[in-house]
């Protein structure tokens, strides 16, 4: 399954794994950084949002963007 995601909302100044693939992306990969101080994604996890303020959800920026067309999808039957 391809992801489309809007990269204007991606912060290039952290994780972008865990902005495009979700919250659980650490758990699902074997990363250097993780439990480091060196971890980008830190923030992330602690707020939920990348440091442009975008909400990053279960499924990252991909299952928002989801939820959105979805949503749009749905008041255009309206």
């Amino acid at each position: 399954m391809m992801k489309h995601v809007d990269v204007s909302l991606l912060s290039s100044k952290e994780c972008i794994g865990i902005q495009i693939n979700g919250l659980m992306h650490c758990t699902t990969i074997n990363c250097k950084w993780q439990c480091l101080t060196a971890c980008q994604g830190q923030k992330i996890i602690r707020t939920g949002r990348n440091s442009k303020g975008v909400e990053i959800g279960p499924d990252g920026l991909a299952g928002i963007n989801k939820k959105k067309e979805e949503s749009n999808s749905k008041q255009k039957k309206l």
